[in-house]
Protein backbone atom coordinates (compact mmCIF):
# COMPACT_ATOMS: atom_id res chain seq x y z
CA UNK A 1 0.00 0.00 0.00
CA UNK A 2 2.97 2.15 0.60
CA UNK A 3 5.15 1.84 -2.31
CA UNK A 4 1.46 2.67 -4.37
CA UNK A 5 0.77 5.59 -2.61
CA UNK A 6 4.28 6.98 -3.61
CA UNK A 7 3.64 5.76 -6.93
CA UNK A 8 0.35 8.12 -7.09
CA UNK A 9 2.31 10.73 -5.51
CA UNK A 10 5.08 10.63 -7.74
CA UNK A 11 2.16 11.14 -10.77
CA UNK A 12 0.34 13.97 -9.04
CA UNK A 13 3.61 15.91 -8.67
CA UNK A 14 4.48 14.95 -12.31
CA UNK A 15 1.83 16.21 -13.97
CA UNK A 16 1.37 19.00 -11.69
CA UNK A 17 4.63 19.75 -12.60
CA UNK A 18 4.43 19.50 -15.92
CA UNK A 19 1.52 21.63 -15.79
CA UNK A 20 2.94 24.90 -14.39
CA UNK A 21 6.71 24.23 -16.69
CA UNK A 22 4.06 24.62 -19.39
CA UNK A 23 2.00 27.75 -18.02
CA UNK A 24 5.37 28.97 -17.28
CA UNK A 25 6.85 28.47 -20.68
CA UNK A 26 3.66 29.24 -22.70
CA UNK A 27 2.36 32.12 -21.11
CA UNK A 28 4.56 34.32 -19.11
CA UNK A 29 5.66 36.40 -21.63
CA UNK A 30 2.27 37.82 -21.87
CA UNK A 31 1.84 37.70 -25.78
CA UNK A 32 0.57 34.23 -25.69
CA UNK A 33 -2.01 32.72 -28.45
CA UNK A 34 -5.50 31.62 -27.92
CA UNK A 35 -3.61 28.35 -29.32
CA UNK A 36 -1.22 28.28 -26.48
CA UNK A 37 -4.00 29.18 -23.49
CA UNK A 38 -5.74 26.17 -24.83
CA UNK A 39 -3.29 23.87 -24.87
CA UNK A 40 -2.13 24.87 -21.35
CA UNK A 41 -5.47 24.74 -20.03
CA UNK A 42 -6.31 21.36 -22.02
CA UNK A 43 -3.03 20.19 -20.35
CA UNK A 44 -3.96 21.33 -16.68
CA UNK A 45 -7.40 19.90 -16.94
CA UNK A 46 -5.74 16.22 -17.71
CA UNK A 47 -3.58 17.03 -14.98
CA UNK A 48 -6.23 18.10 -12.27
CA UNK A 49 -8.14 14.94 -13.55
CA UNK A 50 -5.72 12.70 -13.30
CA UNK A 51 -4.73 13.95 -9.92
CA UNK A 52 -8.23 13.85 -8.51
CA UNK A 53 -8.96 10.34 -9.95
CA UNK A 54 -5.77 9.34 -8.42
CA UNK A 55 -6.43 10.68 -5.17
CA UNK A 56 -10.02 9.44 -5.20
CA UNK A 57 -8.37 5.62 -5.79
CA UNK A 58 -5.90 5.99 -2.88
CA UNK A 59 -9.00 7.50 -0.35
CA UNK A 60 -11.24 4.62 -1.77
CA UNK A 61 -8.64 1.68 -1.00
CA UNK A 62 -9.75 2.23 2.66
CA UNK A 63 -13.41 0.55 3.12
CA UNK A 64 -13.97 2.91 6.62
CA UNK A 65 -13.31 5.86 4.70
CA UNK A 66 -15.21 5.20 1.79
CA UNK A 67 -17.71 8.08 2.11
CA UNK A 68 -14.80 10.47 1.76
CA UNK A 69 -14.57 9.36 -1.87
CA UNK A 70 -17.70 11.11 -2.66
CA UNK A 71 -16.05 14.19 -1.93
CA UNK A 72 -13.43 13.80 -4.99
CA UNK A 73 -16.05 15.23 -7.92
CA UNK A 74 -16.56 18.25 -5.79
CA UNK A 75 -13.26 18.80 -4.82
CA UNK A 76 -12.26 18.13 -8.80
CA UNK A 77 -15.23 20.54 -9.61
CA UNK A 78 -13.48 23.22 -7.37
CA UNK A 79 -10.12 22.88 -9.24
CA UNK A 80 -11.40 22.84 -13.09
CA UNK A 81 -13.43 25.93 -12.34
CA UNK A 82 -10.33 28.33 -12.59
CA UNK A 83 -9.73 26.25 -15.80
CA UNK A 84 -12.66 27.63 -17.61
CA UNK A 85 -13.04 31.03 -16.33
CA UNK A 86 -11.93 33.48 -19.56
CA UNK A 87 -8.35 35.49 -19.07
CA UNK A 88 -8.73 39.21 -18.27
CA UNK A 89 -4.88 40.14 -20.01
CA UNK A 90 -4.29 42.89 -17.13
CA UNK A 91 -6.23 41.85 -13.91
CA UNK A 92 -6.30 37.86 -14.24
CA UNK A 93 -4.03 36.55 -16.79
CA UNK A 94 -4.35 32.82 -17.89
CA UNK A 95 -1.28 31.75 -16.07
CA UNK A 96 -2.71 32.67 -12.96
CA UNK A 97 -5.59 30.81 -13.59
CA UNK A 98 -3.53 27.89 -14.03
CA UNK A 99 -1.90 28.34 -11.06
CA UNK A 100 -4.67 28.42 -8.94
CA UNK A 101 -6.36 25.49 -10.74
CA UNK A 102 -2.88 23.48 -9.07
CA UNK A 103 -2.94 25.12 -6.28
CA UNK A 104 -6.67 24.16 -5.57
CA UNK A 105 -5.60 20.59 -6.33
CA UNK A 106 -3.83 20.35 -4.06
CA UNK A 107 -5.70 21.90 -1.64
CA UNK A 108 -8.44 19.30 -2.42
CA UNK A 109 -5.78 16.37 -1.72
CA UNK A 110 -4.95 17.84 1.59
CA UNK A 111 -9.11 18.02 2.62
CA UNK A 112 -9.27 14.57 1.38
CA UNK A 113 -6.86 13.34 3.29
CA UNK A 114 -7.90 15.00 6.40
CA UNK A 115 -11.45 13.68 5.84
CA UNK A 116 -10.41 10.06 5.40
CA UNK A 117 -8.51 10.72 8.42
CA UNK A 118 -11.44 11.90 10.48
CA UNK A 119 -14.03 9.20 8.91
CA UNK A 120 -10.92 6.53 9.84
CA UNK A 121 -11.12 7.93 13.56
CA UNK A 122 -14.52 7.77 14.21
CA UNK A 123 -15.33 4.68 12.64
CA UNK A 124 -12.28 2.99 14.83
CA UNK A 125 -12.29 4.50 18.09
CA UNK A 126 -9.25 2.39 19.45
CA UNK A 127 -7.18 4.21 16.68
CA UNK A 128 -7.43 7.34 18.79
Amino acid sequence: MALFIVFIAFIWGGSMGVTMMMAKSRLAPGDATLADQLIVRFVAFVAVSIAMLTLGLVSGRTIAADDTTRLVPYLWLAAVVPLVIPSLKKRLPSEKLIYTSVLLSAAGGFILAMATLLSLMLSSPDLV
